[in-house]
């Protein structure tokens, strides 16, 4: 009887450990990514207009979307929507995959403006954003869309007709319908096109206002590298279909740092001359190269190094742009 008493323990306890080991391979770590896609394809007929992409976007980011027209920033976003389907390779969105039931759960807390902004011209922001949530199959109140038209600055024009909208407005009223599901997440498809000047300064402060404080994830994808600089958090750079890199914002800037670089004949002997000189930042590359990040002249630099005998191949001021590192990296206008 005793044998069988602890025979039924150490079953049960067994049993015990067997379900708590599925509640943690089911639950698991949260990932850091509210998006990830592996190895991602979308092909039409011979040509893959997306290439085995497997980005990764984090949760709570700007996710800075760079390439040139048809490099397949567009059909990423569609397949992210439901709009296309892969060819091949697979996507997750809050770690629930594509080929899921449940990814059409995620994607209600998804919003998008891809290619353009669904708009009637001839009725009212108010009766847009009505017919938006009808489509949705939500309700939605007067308070509401005063609060979302609030939110996106256009608590004065609710019952104007949107055809006497300029462009900026239209694309802000477009963000406004796009938050009527009260969306964890957000993909906008060149949203800065067309804009002028102040229009990109408003559209921008809105974007930064809503993940800060409403900590939605916005995909955003655009040509105007300078006004990424300005709200991205993280950056993806694609080139005909093929993803080159992802890169944090504090990483690119760091890339994109001014620095000096120098050539000599003599490595170790011109670090030591330098150190001496009052450089304390300073980096070899790969090739040998001294690059120098302390603000220091070039005359001292080069004075230093002529009075210890060391000889100077080359001596660059390298001041690289965002725009500069994107038109490097994917190799300029090839």
């Amino acid at each position: 009887m005793r044998y069988l008493n602890f025979l039924k323990i150490v079953l049960n306890f067994l049993e015990l450990q067997r379900i708590a080991s599925i509640i943690y391979i089911e639950k698991g770590e949260k990932s850091m990514y509210l998006i990830e896609t592996n190895e991602l394809t979308k092909r039409y007929g011979n040509n893959n207009a997306v290439d085995h992409v497997s980005m990764h976007i984090p949760s709570g980011s700007i996710y800075g979307f760079v390439g040139e027209n048809g490099s397949g920033k567009t059909t990423i976003m569609r397949m992210l929507t439901g709009l296309a389907n892969p060819t091949s390779g697979s996507f997750t969105i809050n770690g629930v995959a594509n080929t899921s039931n449940q990814i059409y759960k995620e994607r209600v807390k998804m919003s998008a403006i891809v290619e353009a902004t669904s708009l009637v011209p001839t009725m009212t922001a108010k009766q847009n954003m009505k017919y938006q949530s009808l489509y949705l199959g939500l309700k939605i109140t007067e308070e509401k869309m005063d609060e979302l038209l609030k939110m996106v600055h256009l608590e004065n024009v609710g019952n104007k007709k949107v055809k006497n909208f300029s462009l900026g407005m239209r694309q802000r009223l477009g963000i406004a319908m796009a938050l009527v599901n009260n969306p964890q997440f957000m993909l906008l498809d060149e949203p800065l096109n067309g804009l002028d000047p102040q229009g990109i300064a408003e559209l921008r402060t809105l974007l930064i206002e809503l993940n800060q404080t409403k900590n939605i994830t916005i995909l955003i994808s655009s040509h105007i590298l300078s006004e990424l600089e300005k709200v991205a958090s993280f950056y993806g750079f694609i080139k005909k279909g093929k993803l080159i890199q992802e890169i944090s914002a504090s990483d690119l800037f760091a890339a994109c740092t001014k620095y000096v670089s120098v050539n000599v004949d003599d490595t170790a002997k011109a670090v030591k001359v330098l150190e001496e000189a009052g450089c304390k930042d300073i980096k070899i590359s790969s090739s040998g190269e001294i690059q120098i990040y302390d603000e220091i002249a070039l005359n001292k630099i080069t004075k230093a190094l002529a009075m210890n005998d060391i000889v100077i191949n080359s001596i660059n001021s390298n001041d690289q742009s965002v725009e500069d590192y994107y038109l490097n990296l994917v190799g300029g206008n090839e």
